[in-house]
């Protein structure tokens, strides 16, 4: 088979499964009001998709936390800059005032290590320190403001599966990144703040492995076979593409089925209360998954962060309720800025042999 061939085959086999995944959402909305779910310990709601309006932001106070990051590994030495920050959205009197935690543009935080890491060890250690900013900056924005509704840029606990060797010095920042966390979910218990992340592009397929669990108890046993290749080759956003309406969200579900194993939540005390679900707040845009902490109710609470987000995402075309991508500009790094840092060091060091580029950015002759 030559490319050509190849290409038009693979073409083939993407619009069929596309095809598909249309099929099953129109199926979802078709069937939404007639079929009455049975409720267990991962469907918690008697319908997949519930209809949700805007909420009236006047009175409220909203903040948005994001974090930015850039990094580099030189011969003897990794260098990184972190930043992160906090816009509050004060809805007072008909009027928005805008305010910065702990400044519009804040200097961005220096990091060098001078043991280096191996790759994997760096980009773990990176992500895990820039979380640490950022959740230290959310808690101390949830004391200072105590804002209606707090909103991370991603979810509210931390995406990682893999743990550091114990030991290590990746391990003990780990463990201050679970610290943190834990520190605000204690923090918010004692506020009237409802914490949420909002994860723009989720891989994940939790929905999906739901829905194929509701197929088999809810629905017609003599479904079409491709609806359960469906379900198990997708993901939630791809098919939920085709299924839920502007201004719906999904049923809300548990983050995990198996909150005592899973390998980040057996962490935090509040595992059972992280949930999720999805939300379309745009026209013309893929659904956000939102993830929250229910520690002040479930079904209200989401409709009461859906009902926010849809007044917050004004743009037909881009769903992303607006304080958190303020929050992204706002925290954003170039390279330019990690350049700046570098050459500081440089001018005060002198040309040592820790601060050379590794060879792999030095090679003389490149591929055109």
């Amino acid at each position: 088979m030559n490319n050509f061939q190849l290409v038009e085959t693979l073409a083939k086999v993407i619009s069929e499964m596309e095809n598909n995944r249309k099929k099953v959402g129109n199926f979802l909305k078709e069937t939404n009001e007639l079929a009455e779910l049975t409720v267990d310990n991962d469907i918690t709601e008697t319908k997949l998709l519930h209809a949700v309006e805007p909420s009236e932001l006047d009175g409220l106070k909203i903040a948005g936390i994001d974090g930015g990051l850039v990094k580099k590994s030189f011969h003897g030495i990794d260098l990184m800059l972190l930043r992160a920050v906090g816009v509050i959205y004060d809805y007072t009197d008909g009027k928005l005032n805008v305010e910065y935690y702990p400044e519009a543009i804040p200097s961005p935080i220096p990091r060098a290590i001078n043991d280096p890491l191996d790759d994997l060890g760096f980009e773990l250690n990176s992500n895990i320190e820039r979380q640490i900013t950022e959740i230290t900056t959310a808690i101390e924005v949830l004391e200072k403001y105590e804002p209606d509704l707090l909103l991370l840029n991603g979810s509210v606990i931390p995406h990682y599966t893999f743990v550091p060797e114990k030991g290590s010095f990746v391990h003990v920042n780990y463990e201050n990144m679970i610290n943190a966390y834990n520190k605000l979910f204690e923090t918010i218990k004692n506020k009237k703040t409802i914490l949420a992340g909002v994860i723009e592009d989720s891989r994940g397929t939790r929905f999906c492995e739901i829905l194929n669990k509701a197929l088999n108890i809810n629905f017609d046993p003599n479904l079409p076979p491709e609806f359960k290749i469906v379900l198990n080759q997708t993901k939630d956003t791809n098919l939920l593409a085709y299924a839920l309406n502007h201004r719906q969200r999904t049923l809300i579900f548990p983050y995990s089925s198996e909150t005592e194993s899973h390998p980040m939540l057996r962490n935090f005390s509040v595992a059972k209360q992280i949930l999720t679900f999805y939300l379309r707040t745009a026209e013309f845009d893929r659904p956000l998954r939102i993830d929250f902490l229910g520690d002040k109710g479930t079904v209200d609470v989401a409709n009461r962060i859906a009902s926010i987000l849809l007044s917050l995402a004004s743009h037909s075309s881009y769903g992303t309720p607006s304080v958190i991508v303020e929050a992204d500009q706002r925290a954003k790094l170039s390279e330019d800025d990690l350049e700046m840092f570098y050459h500081d060091i440089l001018n005060k060091t002198g040309n040592i042999e820790s601060l050379l580029e590794q060879r792999r950015n030095q090679r003389p002759f490149r591929a055109k």
